[in-house]
């Protein structure tokens, strides 16, 4: 198998990022960048008090980066069970308090206002891929609702015109 998808609509398949993550094993994947050549966007508009939710979390280093640099509240969300186990037990002995969940990001079951900060790198180019973008509506509506009102989203997707650091 091929880690790219045969077609567009397979990026937001639950079944195509299992497969992905066993077959990319433990070797880290930086959707449109990593740390260092986001971290300075990132520490302007996220702050280390904020309670951070990371939607489609992956086996990206940046959550790890950011707790070593302070930020202690981060709640990572992924579809992939395979990636969420790999990423608990890569980070249980030395950050201990940065939690992975298998969640759905258009249902995630948390309650309303409870999140500072989302930050999304590619997630929402995933669902995008749905011929309808209903999917992508039903991820944007969840988090919106799980933000707390004046607080900023962060969205970062491979169109430059989805790049956006804004307030809800």
């Amino acid at each position: 198998m091929s880690l790219l998808p045969r077609t567009a609509e397979e990026f937001s398949s639950a079944d195509y990022w299992e497969r992905f993550f066993r077959k990319r094993g433990e070797k880290a994947f930086e959707w449109y960048g990593d740390y260092n050549s986001l971290c300075g966007a990132l520490h302007k508009y996220i702050k280390p008090r904020d309670k951070v939710l990371v939607v489609g979390c992956g086996n990206s280093e940046l959550s790890e980066q950011l707790y070593d640099v302070g930020y202690r509240q981060l709640t990572n969300i992924d579809i992939s069970e395979t990636v969420v186990s790999h990423m608990n037990q890569r980070n249980a002995e030395h950050r201990p308090d940065l939690t992975f969940q298998q969640l759905d990001a258009t249902q995630t079951g948390f309650e309303s206002g409870s999140f500072q900060a989302a930050l999304d790198k590619g997630t929402l180019d995933a669902m995008a891929s749905e011929e309808d973008g209903a999917l992508a509506g039903r991820m944007l509506a969840e988090v919106g609702r799980v933000l707390a009102v004046g607080v900023h989203t962060h969205i970062l997707c491979k169109q430059t015109h989805c790049i956006y650091f804004g307030c809800n």
